[in-house]
This record gives structure tokens, C-alpha cells and sequence, in this order.
């Protein structure tokens, strides 16, 4: 902000209120700004056009300053694709009843190399890469390339974004891929084709507070092989009809499409409630491996243990929500050093369903949900958050399928400047249910200490503490360490669960020019279990938790 206002020789003004907004100003920093060799790079990368930039201010010309249209200014404008920095201030305007407006953003480097990675069981398990320009000719699109691999599948297709078709905030995003066999590399370096897979989305969303209309429609498909893994490998699935240890393979095909149309009205100013309805058909069709070994009472034991319902639905619903349009801006949460926005206040959403069958779905039944949550901040600049959630589907006269979570979080002030305390605990519960769904920990989600998916359920409970250090500053690094600790298990009831712990160490790497995620390396001991004491390392972009 301080190079925007020497460039551009501006005052800020330190009483905006009852003026009226008069020109809107962008200064666009270069990526790498300050002095130094990295400073060259800068030609390589097309700086965010500031008309674009501009047409995402909320504050318009004419109109009487108004913070919290600042505010919703910057937090548009802090978008993880495109900006690394964004600020809104009033600076002196042209007339002494007037003031102008200085937006001040970053851009993030845009053409680029993009990965991200997450190495753990000693096992790249999941690698994302992609060929991309992420902001095409500064314009803010996305044009790319991905390669993106996780335990079992790779994928391969084109990506395309652009936030802001022609101007009019109509939200475009497309993504087509081919599916691979992982461990099916051929002997001329291909692999083994089973599949694809798409997401086209065309919508205009509520993209400021002040928006009355959204709309949308969206479909996407799938028709891969899907898996599930136990640490490294496939888990595996035993009859329990028989004495027999079968140990099949959990891999079956799936071939799903999903296409959607949703209308939404917002109204309001204290408390913003949002009606809206819409039409979804979608269609679910799984089946047994083509390579599946067994008798035919194994592989009916198979289909009715591990294969999703075979369906197809045709679902008219309308939902209502309402929220409070309040916020507080945090630092060392999420994105480490940069800034990012927490709602505050009540935050309701519910919705209901019907699959009816003269609309051409299989079976005629309800289906709803519904979550709350409520968040308070703490002190100067923590929050406090308790949510919870439940879903169900009724069906013949019985509710099915039920699923209910709840969560509390705590984000502890920044503690004489040292650092703050994160913590959070979690429940998740599924009765009823008949597609074989159940809970997984281990790893990456929410016991760092024991392996991918250790202990599944369909209950499961987990909390996390960790204390992290203030980001610290050397060139044009953050970096930081964190102290942790994690307790939690899954099992079928709640007779059954044991809790499980383990403590580490970590370390967090954030270099705001070319990402807003921050890079994570955790050092994890079990305290219980086959493996206690036993050094677990995994390394990945974004925060546990």
C-alpha cells in the first residue's frame, strides 16, 4: 500500500465517511516488487489488467463511502488463483466532498509449473501437476493443462476458468480428463485406460452482498474404477459368510453423471437470507471389476457389502439459508502470512428433495439436510466456531442414510506476538446406511501418526491442538513450526471406538509470490499401537486442519 500511494503520489483519507466515492484507482504491485535479482522474473508474468481488477469493487462512483463495501471489496479480491496481496483504502479525492478509492493488489505468478504433493507411508500418494496460465493476458482466466495422480488413478485433460465471462460476472469453469490405471505402466511409458471423467459448471453466483438473483446450471461425470486403500495398499474385503479368508481387492467400476439447474433469491441487509430451488437428475450405475475373482456367492456377498445403490434420481428441491454479513479478517490460520476472512454470527442452511418416479427417478422418496453454525470472535483477533449438520432420506416409510456431524473450532489470539493455538474437535456418525459409506483416520485426516485410513467405522471422533509459531520472514519466505497433537478413532458404535494419539512436530514454508497454499512437512509419533513411538513423516501443501 505504501509503494501504491508514493506511485501514484496519494494521501489517504482519514475521514471518508459522508463522502461520496469518486474515481476508483488499481495499483497492481509487481510479483516480486521488492529489490533484488528476483526482480527480472517480473517480465515473464502480465500483471491483472486494472479494469479487471476494477470490475470487481463493490464501491461504486457517486455513492457515499461505505467500509464493509470496502471490506467485501477485499475479500473478493483475495482470491487464492489470483492474488497473493489485496487492500481497499480511502485516499483524498479531486474535491474536498470527495474520496477516491485506492484498490492495491498482488498478483500471484501466474504462468507456471503448478504442483502440489502430499508424500506420506513413505509414498507419493497423491501429485497434482499442470502446464498453466493463470492469468491470461492479465485477464484473470485459467487456461492449463493437469496431470493429477492419487493412490490408485491418474488423470489427464485440460482445465479452463474464467470467474468473469465478458465482463458480467457469469462464472465459467471446465475441467475433462482421462483416467489411468496407476499401476499400469505400459512398457512404451503409457498407462492402461480405464476411464474419464468432467465437471462443466455456467453460473452467476451471489457474487456481492448487494446481488438479489443468482443462477446456475452444472454437469459433470464419471465413469472410472474406484478404490479404497489401507495405508499403502488396497483394502481389502473378506465374506463374512464364510470361514474363508478371501481378501478380494476394494476396486469396482462406477459410472455416474450428475446434471443440475438452481435459482436463488437474496434478500435482506442485518441478515442476509438466500431462497432459492432447482432440478437435479442423477444417475448411479456401479458394477463389479471386470477382472473380479470369485464364485457367485462371493460376488454377490461383494455387491451387497461394497457397491454404492444403483440408481437413478430425478430430484426437484428448494432450500433456504440465512447468514449474517459480518467478518473478521485472521493471519496464521489457513494461509499462513496472508490474509483471510472468517464469517461471524449465525449461519443457517437447509434443503429438501423429492425423487419422484413419473419424473423418470427409480424410487420415490424425500431426501433432506440441514446445518447451523454459529461463530463469535475472541479477543483481537481469534474466533470461536460450533457447527453441526444432519442428513437423511426418507424411503418406504423409513429414514435411511442418515448422516450427522458436529464440530467446534478455536483459533486463540496471537499471543504476545509469538504465535496463537488452533484447535478443533469433530464427530461424524451414519446409521442406516445402505450404500456402504463409512467414516476412514489415519494420516492425513486427522491422526498423523498412523497410516491411510487405519481405522474406519461408522462412527468417528477426532480433535487436534496445535501450537503455531508467528510466520517469520528471510527474503521472500515464511516460515514457521508448529507443536501437535491428535487423539481420535473410528469404529462401528461408539461401544467399540478406541482412541488413538499421537504427537509431532512440524514445520510451514509459505512464499506468498507464487501461492497462496503453504507447504507443510510434519514429523508424527504414535503414543499407542503397533507403530508406537515410531517416526511418521508426510509432506503436503495446506493446513491439517
Amino acid at each position: 500500500m505504501l509503494r501504491a500511494l508514493a506511485a501514484q503520489k496519494l494521501t489517504l483519507e482519514p475521514a471518508p465517511w459522508g463522502k461520496l466515492v469518486g474515481r476508483v484507482l488499481v495499483h497492481n504491485d509487481d510479483v516480486f516488487a521488492e529489490r533484488g535479482f528476483l526482480q527480472f522474473f517480473n517480465v515473464f508474468h502480465v500483471t491483472s489488467k486494472p479494469n479487471v481488477v476494477a470490475r470487481e469493487v463493490v464501491l461504486r462512483r457517486g455513492q457515499p463511502w461505505d467500509q464493509a463495501r470496502a471490506e467485501e471489496t477485499a475479500r473478493r479480491l483475495r482470491d487464492p488463483v489470483f492474488s497473493s496481496v489485496a487492500v481497499v483504502v480511502p485516499v483524498r479525492g479531486q474535491r474536498p466532498d470527495t474520496v477516491d478509492v485506492l484498490v492495491v493488489t498482488r498478483d500471484i505468478w501466474s504462468l507456471r509449473f503448478n504442483t502440489n504433493y502430499r508424500y506420506q507411508d513413505s509414498s507419493l500418494t497423491f501429485l497434482a501437476v499442470s502446464i498453466s496460465e493463470n492469468n491470461f493476458l492479465g485477464r484473470r482466466k485459467v487456461l492449463s493443462v493437469a496431470y493429477d495422480m492419487d493412490q490408485g488413478q491418474v488423470g489427464i485433460g485440460p482445465l479452463f476458468l474464467d470467474k468473469n465471462l465478458l465482463g458480467r460476472h457469469v462464472e465459467v469453469r471446465a475441467r475433462v480428463a482421462g483416467l489411468f490405471a496407476r499401476d499400469s505402466l505400459l512398457a512404451d511409458g503409457t498407462f492402461d485406460s480405464e476411464g474419464s471423467e468432467s465437471a462443466v459448471e455456467v453460473s452467476r453466483p451471489l457474487w456481492n452482498l448487494g446481488e438479489t438473483w443468482g443462477a446456475g446450471v452444472s454437469f459433470s461425470h464419471r465413469f472410472a474404477v474406484e478404490r479404497s486403500f489401507r495405508g499403502a495398499n488396497l483394502r481389502t474385503y473378506d465374506n463374512p459368510d464364510t470361514a474363508d479368508r478371501e481378501l478380494v481387492p476394494w476396486r469396482y467400476d462406477l459410472r455416474r453423471w450428475a446434471l443440475s439447474a438452481s435459482l436463488v433469491r437474496q434478500f435482506g441487509d442485518r441478515v442476509k437470507h438466500r431462497i432459492g430451488g432447482g432440478y437435479a437428475v442423477e444417475s448411479q450405475r456401479p458394477d463389479l471389476a471386470d477382472d473380479f475373482v470369485g464364485d457367485v456367492d462371493l460376488a454377490a456377498a461383494f455387491r451387497r457389502d461394497v457397491l454404492p445403490r444403483s440408481e437413478r434420481t430425478s430430484l426437484p428441491f428448494v432450500s433456504y439459508g440465512l447468514f449474517l454479513p459480518r467478518y473478521r479478517t485472521l493471519r496464521n490460520v489457513s494461509t499462513y502470512d496472508l490474509a483471510e476472512d472468517s464469517q461471524l454470527g449465525v449461519d443457517v442452511d437447509a434443503s429438501v428433495g423429492a425423487g419422484l418416479g413419473f419424473l423418470g427417478s427409480d424410487n420415490t422418496f424425500l431426501r433432506g439436510s440441514m446445518s447451523a453454525a454459529y461463530a463469535r470472535a475472541v479477543g483481537q483477533d481469534g474466533v470461536a466456531r460450533l457447527a453441526a449438520s444432519v442428513a437423511s432420506r426418507l424411503d418406504g416409510g423409513e429414514l435411511i442414510d442418515n448422516v450427522a456431524a458436529a464440530e467446534l473450532r478455536f483459533i486463540s489470539p496471537t499471543v504476545l506476538r509469538l504465535g496463537r493455538l488452533v484447535a478443533e474437535l469433530r464427530a461424524f456418525t451414519r446409521w442406516r446406511e445402505t450404500q456402504n459409506r463409512f467414516f476412514t483416520i489415519g494420516s492425513d485426516n486427522g491422526l498423523r501418526g498412523f497410516s491411510i485410513g487405519e481405522f474406519t467405522g461408522q462412527r468417528k471422533v477426532v480433535a487436534q491442538l496445535e501450537a503455531r509459531s508467528r510466520p517469520w520472514r528471510l527474503a521472500f519466505f515464511r516460515f514457521g513450526g508448529v507443536v501437535f497433537y491428535d487423539v481420535g478413532g473410528a469404529a462401528q458404535s461408539l461401544g467399540d471406538l478406541s482412541l488413538h494419539h499421537d504427537v509431532g512436530l512440524g514445520l510451514r514454508l509459505l512464499i506468498p509470490q507464487l501461492s497462496r497454499e503453504l507447504m507443510r512437512f510434519d514429523f508424527a509419533f504414535p503414543l499407542d499401537g503397533p507403530g508406537r513411538g515410531r517416526l511418521r513423516f508426510i509432506a503436503g501443501f495446506r493446513s491439517e486442519f
